[in-house]
């Protein structure tokens, strides 16, 4: 159930490409009476309208004073800027300052200007694609201090469109999404069924879309070899790899380094390498979602699992992750160099999804409510006894929840008293809550798997939307105790220095998968989950617990396979995870 831990709220994007926002109308008709495109109320509202290829030689004008900019792209530092009468602006609309390198001599400068001028001919250059925002930063620490990003072009023969490339680590990567559409196998879409994300953002490929194979359709083992393959990528490119992905995570200096540093994030990173990754987000079975919160790339690894590089912009994350709770829709980011082309398939019988198809899959509560229906993980516990899980060298406290007589031992961490086992109180009157596998034993062992609204005790907490107002909320944890806020769960992560092992206990875990250290005493233990898929899931491999955030579904993932640890937040589907509660 990685799912892909994305979302918070589904998103309808309305691009908003020629006008500003906030416009006053006090004063926009007579600008506009004047010849000028564009009129905001000040500066900072330039990153509604950043300068990019499609508005250079564009006039703006800015507050009362009418005072006027014009976008234009600056050949000595590769960047677009607002050119005002007495100042110069980023894209964005902050003060303008040319890098250290940009005064070098007058045949660099000319030589910069050539090749700058042949990367934007690309008639798919987008707005958000980059250059109002990665091509002035200078490199991260892993690149000369006074480097400065030299964008390529490469031309797609197939449908004549150009994309940028950037070399990061000697490997020449595609800076933009693909946006091919006549693909013959699988489904694409652009975001929201809507052709100008496609122009903005590149478009959203099903797995055998991406792969170019029906052999990878979803729920397929998708092993076309070891790979390199072209998939949907143009002659001479292929899907990136595991270890390709892998290598670029071990290279760059944080997650921030890959994002945009333009308005296509609300978060936007630092785009230290160039590859301008845009969080152009993501289509589900059901939804189109986090357009501006998550960037995820289809890699190709031979596996029934859909697998992607995972951007996050709110949790500065990027890691390889797996996905087979659903069908994933997800962007294409090509790699120089030839791969394998599989043996030819018979295509699908539509190369696009459209927004009706999604309402088949979309979650029905009552499809929920018999457990003859849900289909069991054939596993048996992996925590042996109840009990054994916890650090023999930790001395713990116990709570006694009066409403059904359970007791749980508790843990002191840096001043917060957390329960140190999974709640296992049934007796909640709102929303699902089930023991693994429909078998009490796994209760006992494990405690039991909440839907959001029963963990929240509130039926306005659906997959989408829990505002509750401000954390602490009591839930369904017993008096004087509460949900963990993400906060708490935040500061956790940073005592456990981000890793899973620090959080977890040595028993209940695969045999494949590394004891914990269990040094905070959380003991946190793999009880899986529940999605609405109707499949029990992850038992022995992964632990979520239920984080309080008014936003979408949130919780804290323990993925021990890579000692990972994260807050995350998804939408498309409704979990059934466990339950720790922290003392008021």
């Amino acid at each position: 159930m990685y799912k892909n831990a994305l979302g918070v709220v589904p998103l309808v994007f309305s691009a908003i490409i020629f006008n500003a926002c906030g416009d006053d109308d006090s004063f926009a008709p007579i600008s506009k009476d004047r010849g000028y495109e564009y009129s905001i109320k000040s500066k900072s509202d330039f990153a509604d309208i950043p300068c990019n290829e499609r508005r250079e030689g564009r006039e703006a004008v800015v507050g009362r004073d009418k005072d006027s900019y014009v976008c234009k792209f600056d050949y000595r530092d590769s960047a677009y800027i607002w050119i005002g009468d007495t100042d110069t602006l980023t894209a964005e609309g902050r003060d303008f300052k040319r890098a250290e390198s940009s005064s070098s001599s007058d045949d660099e400068d000319a030589s910069s200007s050539s090749q700058s001028s042949s990367s934007r001919s690309s008639s798919s250059y987008s707005s958000s694609s980059s250059s109002s925002s990665s091509s002035s930063y200078s490199s991260s620490s892993s690149l000369s201090s006074s480097s400065i990003i030299s964008y390529g072009t490469m031309k797609d023969s197939r449908d004549g469109k150009t994309y940028k490339t950037v070399v990061v680590d000697g490997v020449t990567w595609m800076a933009e999404n693909l946006n091919y559409a006549d693909h013959e196998i699988g489904e694409s879409s652009c975001y929201s069924n809507s052709d100008s994300n496609c122009e903005l953002y590149g478009r959203l490929y099903s797995r055998d879309a991406a792969m170019n194979s029906a052999s990878c359709e979803y729920q397929k083992n998708c092993d076309l070899g070891e790979g390199p393959i072209q998939g949907v990528c143009p002659s001479g490119w292929h899907i990136p790899t595991k270890t390709e992905v892998q290598s670029l995570l071990d290279y760059i200096s944080s997650p921030s380094a890959l994002r945009s540093a333009g308005s296509s994030w609300n978060y936007p990173g630092t785009d230290d390498y160039g590859l301008s990754f845009l969080g152009a987000g993501n289509g589900s079975d059901s939804y189109f979602e986090d357009l501006h919160k998550y960037e995820v790339m289809w890699i190709y690894i031979p596996s029934s699992l859909q697998y992607f590089l995972l951007i996050s912009g709110s949790s500065d994350n990027a890691e390889i992750w797996d996905h087979s709770s659903n069908k994933y829709y997800s962007t294409v980011r090509c790699i120089k160099g030839d791969g394998v082309v599989p043996a030819s398939s018979s295509s699908l019988s539509s190369s696009s999804y459209s927004s009706s198809s999604y309402s088949s899959s979309s979650y029905s509560s009552s499809s929920l409510r018999s457990s003859s229906s849900r289909k069991k993980q054939d596993v048996e516990p992996f925590l042996e006894e109840a009990g054994t899980q916890f650090n023999p060298s930790i001395e713990y406290g116990t709570l006694t929840d009066t409403r059904d007589g359970k007791t749980y031992k508790t843990v002191e961490v840096e001043g917060a008293t957390w329960m140190a086992e999974n709640l296992n109180y049934a007796g909640n009157e709102i929303g699902e809550s089930f023991c693994f596998n429909d078998e009490d034993r796994y209760c006992e062992l494990y405690g039991r798997l909440y839907s959001r609204d029963a963990a929240m005790n509130d039926s306005k907490c659906d997959k989408t939307s829990c505002d509750l107002g401000d954390a602490p909320i009591q839930g369904i944890c017993p008096s004087g105790w509460h949900i963990p806020s993400e906060s708490e769960m935040l500061n956790l992560l940073s005592l456990a220095g981000n890793k899973a092992l620090p959080l977890i206990s040595a028993e209940s875990w695969k045999s494949s998968i590394a004891s914990g250290s269990n040094n905070l005493g959380l003991s946190l233990i793999g009880a899986g989950d529940y999605d609405s898929s109707k499949h029990f899931e992850h038992l022995g491999e992964d632990a979520f617990v239920w984080v309080y955030s008014d936003g979408g579904q949130t919780y804290f993932l323990i993925r021990v396979s890579d000692n990972h640890a994260a807050v995350f937040q998804y939408t498309s589907t409704q979990m059934h995870i466990s339950v720790r509660c922290v003392k008021d």
